[in-house]
């Protein structure tokens, strides 16, 4: 909203420039008719014109400085600084939408709550560093396994949340296993010559708008966000680098 602001200011400006450098090109008409020019008006004129193109000038310049730190700050607010992965506000953000949608098409969503198994002993025992390589690797190789419609968020500190439009219990339980495997089978880091492998649990929540629901985007987020997250942690009961279906509240 400032950017259209200040857009409209330096269109402003930018007219009142052309309206005033042709009203200083009538002097010079006049002085070619009877030869009487005003030296002191004409320095001036000259002076003030001048002085307002290089001010508009400079806040073209400023504009586009801001427009440019308006995206990088956009960016920043979407975006897992560390990850890559969406923020914890833009998933929400998005997974409403996707919710809104849903109840729009009738078409179901998915929700997966990935969580990896032991990440604290990863950190105690070799650092938060190699915590943060193995953070990034994780969801560079979920991101890769993943459509381009499918959300993938970091929503805590080793908790992801992946949103699968139009996929059934069956399809998200597929692409949840899918992950998982590779996971698994994957180096995340590496120190000196040790390999550093996880494996991760996973807890799946399926919408059906066709089933009974309240109707309210925002609570059935906040509902089927719970249902995934406490299949996770019946998947890490169960003995952990596995995954498991929500049975509902």
């Amino acid at each position: 909203m400032r950017t259209k602001s200040y857009r409209k200011t330096f269109s402003y400006l930018s007219i009142a420039y052309i309206l005033m450098l042709g009203r200083r090109i009538t002097p010079l008409f006049d002085f070619s008719n009877d030869g009487n020019l005003n030296l002191l008006d004409a320095a001036l004129a000259a002076m003030i014109s001048t002085l307002i193109l290089l001010g508009t000038l400079y806040i073209k310049r400023l504009l586009s400085n801001l427009e440019s730190l308006n995206l990088t700050l956009l960016q920043i607010n979407k975006t897992d600084s560390l990850t890559g992965a969406l923020s914890r506000p833009e998933t929400f953000s998005r997974t409403l939408l996707e919710i809104e949608r849903s109840l729009r098409t009738k078409n179901k969503l998915a929700l997966l709550m990935i969580d990896i198994d032991h990440f604290k002993l990863v950190n105690d025992t070799y650092g938060h560093s190699v915590g943060d390589t193995v953070l990034l690797n994780l969801a560079r190789y979920c991101q890769a396994e993943l459509r381009v419609i499918d959300i993938f968020g970091r929503v805590g500190g080793e908790e992801f949340l992946v949103v699968l439009p139009g996929a059934d219990q069956a399809q998200a339980f597929e692409v949840a296993e899918r992950l998982r495997k590779h996971v698994a089978k994957e180096v995340l880091a590496k120190v000196a010559d040790t390999e550093i492998r996880i494996s991760i649990s996973i807890g799946i929540a399926v919408f059906d708008p066709a089933q009974r629901h309240d109707g309210f985007a925002p609570n059935i987020m906040s509902r089927y966000y719970e249902e995934c997250d406490r299949a996770m942690y019946q998947a890490k009961t169960a003995g952990r680098n596995q995954c498991k279906l929500s049975v509902g509240p």
